[in-house]
């Protein structure tokens, strides 16, 4: 990879990978796709995509060797990091979803929606919702407080501190939709799905 301020999508073998790059790509973004350890370590910023179950997740950036990589460019030197769905609920602690821990970057755990109203409440949650953001932030530069986003997820993330808290949505009860700690930025929605609206959420994230 040509490296200096590239944009790397994470690949261990999640989904929406391609959708990802096609809406960076259509506004001129460079972008790569890329399981290699090295173009990470010499990526601008990060994108964590994912369509998947937590475990086999964590199973597969262990044996790539990527979960050590990602931590020290995370963590240590503070790259912005931007999960997607499942790519977010890896930065938390734990989940009930396979027995396997996640990065810890939250302090968080992926839990399972617990719908009292299935006839109104489809599990997964799918489709469009409005998010209610919480507080300022760059990511969210454009985008109006009610702003509709596209979902697919039967997990979200149960935030052990407050302040990490961005963006929430309402699906049976309130849930967060995005988050934001310093570097570390993460969505419970689809942006590569969510058209226009989405394509300024992406937008935001690299210009930052």
């Amino acid at each position: 990879m040509n490296a200096a301020a590239a944009i790397v999508i994470v690949d261990y073998g999640t989904g929406n990978l391609n959708s990802i790059k096609r809406t960076l790509d259509r506004m001129g973004i460079g972008c790569v796709i890329s399981s290699s350890a090295s173009d990470i370590v010499d990526a601008g910023k990060i994108i964590l995509p994912g369509v998947g179950h937590f475990g086999t997740a964590m199973s597969k950036l262990n044996s790539l060797g990527l979960a050590d990589v990602l931590n020290d460019e995370v963590v240590t030197n503070r790259k912005p990091v931007l999960g997607i769905c499942l790519g977010m609920e890896i930065m938390a602690k734990t989940s009930e979803e396979g027995d396997a821990n996640g990065f810890g970057w939250l302090d968080a755990r992926a839990v399972r929606f617990d719908i009292s109203d299935s006839d109104r409440h489809k599990i997964p949650h799918m489709g469009w919702n409005e998010i209610s953001i919480k507080k300022s932030s760059r990511l969210m530069e454009g985008i109006d407080d009610t702003a509709e986003f596209y979902f697919a997820h039967s997990y979200y993330l149960m935030l052990d501190d407050p302040t990490d808290l961005l963006a929430e949505t309402e699906y049976g009860s309130r849930f967060p939709s995005a988050i934001e700690r310093e570097n570390i930025f993460g969505v419970q929605f689809h942006p590569e799905k969510s058209h226009d609206i989405g394509a300024r959420l992406l937008k935001n994230f690299v210009e930052m």
